[in-house]
């Protein structure tokens, strides 16, 4: 790129240039040197030797970047300007304060996991949470209703004083939110959507949407409970999502229910009413519906029962992907798996067919745009937030095990090399050793 130069005439400085389309125009100065130069986005450009050359603070060179949103894929360069994106481009000339070589490791936006749990049983992974997102390429999680109304302030506080991860969360329906010792609505008297209405209108900073959880004995009434979820949700003017392992009743009673915007997790689980038909053989016609009206289904891996390795591959042969792939983590998953984190949930997905373009959409671009924060994150386009994920696909022989002890030999695994958050670096692994590293760097500031 040539560097910009001073015009001709009246004192005036160079009015535009374009970084990949994106024009980033230069206020105009009628002083004799161009100290009051700025641009719209960034000030990245260095006077030197009367020319305005670029400067960064991170510039990484020739790695295969996959960024679904701005149909990138392919070997690029990446600056990074004041915790933003400020260029990417085939090659970029110019300095920058850090020069990393990627030497053909994938550059993606930072990984955005929309289901786990901090806080479920008022701790989980809690103060422990980082370790078990950067570590796997992810910057930005949601808490997939672990509180109610009751106890929320405490996953606030957990956020606020011990965890550096972005996050957003969904408000359990139920008072209590998820305690592991009792169905959360198994007494009516839990289910309170005024508060839930409350709690979202005055948190909406953090809180997203409701969380149901239908399934055997988390409900005194599955139908009833999934109304009154329903009515808190439009109520607060924010999506529903509802859990739907081995769900008491037909899937499409509760897909006729939810509209565009709402999340549907755990649609890949081997139990009845889910989304087949009894044979296994095909979709059924209102989930195939609810999908092309907007109706958004989460992976959601987890354990006990959620994720099924003969169901996922069956409905990728069908067409059916999900919208976006999450790992609904909490620490007995993390530790002693078989989820323990989202690049090995990706590495399954991987192995059973999907292409990694579509993989990374669904970690990237499409959970944004689910938080709210489709904007600035979940993408590299010029502007957006830094926030990085440097992944390596390594070839060999991968055991990879689903919630039902079905064991997938593999071919290939992802792993996260290096995570970046805002431009700075919160993890950044020797060598990628994939899922049990907990090698990471606390401080993100």
């Amino acid at each position: 790129m040539a560097c910009p130069h001073r015009t001709a005439h009246d004192n005036l400085y160079i009015e535009d240039f374009s970084i990949l389309g994106t024009e980033l125009f230069i206020k105009r100065s009628r002083s004799a040197e161009p100290k009051t130069v700025q641009y719209r986005f960034f000030d990245f450009a260095v006077l030197t030797n009367g020319r305005y050359c670029m400067h960064y603070d991170l510039l990484l060179k020739q790695g295969l970047v996959i960024d679904p949103k701005n149909n990138r894929h392919g070997v690029m360069d990446v600056a990074v300007y004041a915790g933003r994106i400020a260029a990417v481009q085939d090659r970029l000339d110019g300095d920058a304060v850090e020069v990393l070589d990627m030497n053909g490791r994938i550059v993606t936006p930072g990984l955005i996991d929309a289901h786990l749990h901090a806080f479920a049983n008022s701790c989980d992974m809690g103060i422990h949470t980082d370790r078990f997102c950067a570590p796997s390429g992810v910057t930005t999680a949601c808490d997939a209703g672990s509180t109610g109304a009751a106890n929320f302030q405490g996953l606030r506080d957990l956020l606020a004083r011990s965890v550096r991860t972005r996050f957003r969360a969904f408000l359990n329906l139920s008072l209590i939110g998820i305690t592991g010792a009792v169905g959360e609505l198994s007494d009516r008297r839990n289910a309170n959507p005024e508060a839930c209405f409350r709690t979202i209108a005055a948190n909406r900073d953090l809180l997203i949407g409701v969380k149901l959880r239908l399934g055997p004995g988390l409900t005194w009434d599955s139908l009833e409970a999934l109304l009154l979820a329903r009515q808190a949700a439009d109520a607060a003017g924010v999506p529903l999502m509802v859990h739907i392992t081995d769900c008491p009743v037909p899937l499409p009673q509760v897909v006729e229910q939810l509209r565009s915007g709402d999340v549907l997790s755990h649609p890949f689980h081997a139990f009845t009413n889910g989304i087949m038909n009894p044979e296994r053989t095909a979709i059924l016609e209102p989930i195939w519906e609810a999908q092309k009206r907007g109706v958004l289904f989460d992976s959601a891996h987890g354990r006990l029962g959620h994720f099924n390795f003969a169901i996922v591959r069956k409905a990728l042969e069908l067409g059916f992907m999900p919208d976006v792939i999450t790992t609904d983590l909490g620490i007995p998953s993390a530790t002693r798996g078989p989820v323990f984190d989202l690049v090995t949930t990706m590495s399954k997905f991987l192995n059973l067919g999907m292409s990694l373009q579509d993989i990374v959409l669904r970690t990237t671009a499409r959970p944004a745009e689910l938080l709210g924060l489709g904007q600035n994150l979940g993408h590299l386009g010029v502007g957006a937030i830094a926030d990085i994920a440097v992944l390596d696909v390594q070839q060999g022989t991968f055991e990879f095990v689903d919630t039902d002890k079905n064991v997938l030999q593999g071919q290939q695994r992802i792993v996260a090399v290096s995570t970046l958050r805002e431009g700075r670096v919160c993890y950044q692994s020797g060598e990628a050793v994939g899922a049990t590293s907990t090698k990471h760097r606390a401080v993100f500031n």
